[in-house]
């Protein structure tokens, strides 16, 4: 796209009614690339067969459907640049993915007991239970949350978020690190 993001939200607060569909265009292929990378980093990870991936909620392209039309829904007024329209769009991610445990959880109690434990079940609560914790944490460290979303849930390089939270690389290094162990304490 020839034009930067921010010039676009910028243009639409002002009401160029051209860059509100710009904008949603610009939308649907960064989700799209998003989700590709983050495929593609679960293949190399834990193979081409693993449940994750084959799992309907991370196609990628129900993904970025799913992202784009409830980015589309969701009311943009306040996004003003780029480092707040690729932190909403990480925030929708997130609610996706909870909304699809909370989904799958609410099946599991539904069915009868099994003998042997559900290790997919245990695999949602802690979903669940994580969002709760990053919840907290981004209360507490509002910068060092959105390096953690921007690198995990949206997939970006370190370069890329320190450009964008416009802090230097070793400092966006140090909050990932810390991130990262604030979080396995709490859910230890």
């Amino acid at each position: 796209m020839s034009q930067d993001i921010t010039q676009i939200i910028h243009k639409w607060h002002h009401g160029d009614k051209n860059a509100e569909s710009e904008l949603y265009r610009f939308a649907y292929l960064q989700l799209r690339s998003i989700a590709h990378q983050e495929r593609a980093r679960n293949a190399k990870k834990h193979g081409d067969d693993n449940q994750v991936l084959s799992d309907c909620i991370n196609n990628t392209t129900a993904l970025i459907h799913d992202a784009y039309l409830k980015l589309a829904g969701t009311d943009l007024s306040h996004i003003e640049n780029r480092r707040q329209f690729y932190l909403m769009a990480a925030k929708v991610m997130r609610q996706i993915l909870i909304d699809h445990a909370r989904a799958l959880n609410a099946q599991k109690r539904q069915q009868m007991p099994q003998a042997e434990p559900n290790s997919q079940g245990d695999r949602f609560e802690q979903l669940l239970s994580m969002d709760k914790v990053l919840d907290n944490f981004s209360q507490h460290y509002p910068r060092q949350s959105e390096a953690l979303k921007l690198k995990y849930l949206l997939g970006m390089k370190n370069q890329e978020i320190s450009q964008l939270l416009q802090c230097s690389n070793s400092l966006i290094e140090k909050d990932l690190k810390f991130s990262r162990c604030w979080l396995q304490t709490k859910m230890a």
